[in-house]
């Protein structure tokens, strides 16, 4: 079954190793919203923003209901400098939110909102 979640990166001390396990799980699993958002969470954690923001998409692409994952693009868009389209991201992120329990401080991402809209 494909590695998924946060959990794995928890008690999985080699990035390449998973690295490499998540892009084995994709080219057998490619519409996985799940795959894609845990390499993207991996590429954030080593600070790899281009890639990560490449993976959160895709993960969005496949589930853009899901807060956590419109979240997790908003914030690589923010680390790249998009401001225009992290706060559009944090807008859908929180609107979703109110769907669904969430992995993020929604009064955090209501502040940085503030701040990225003059």
């Amino acid at each position: 079954s494909p590695v998924a979640g946060l959990a794995a990166l928890a008690v999985f001390p080699r990035p390449d190793v998973l690295e490499a396990q998540l892009r084995a799980d994709l080219t057998r699993y490619p519409q996985s919203a799940p795959l894609h958002y845990t390499l993207g969470n991996l590429y954030a954690a080593q600070k790899r923003w281009n890639e990560a923001q490449a993976a959160f998409f895709e993960a969005y692409r496949l589930d853009p209901d899901s807060p956590d994952i419109a979240y997790s693009l908003a914030v690589s868009l923010d680390h790249l400098g998009q401001s225009r389209p992290a706060a559009d991201f944090y807008q859908r992120a929180l609107a979703a939110a109110r769907q669904q329990g969430v992995q993020f401080d929604k009064g955090q991402v209501s502040r940085r909102l503030a701040e990225l809209k003059p």
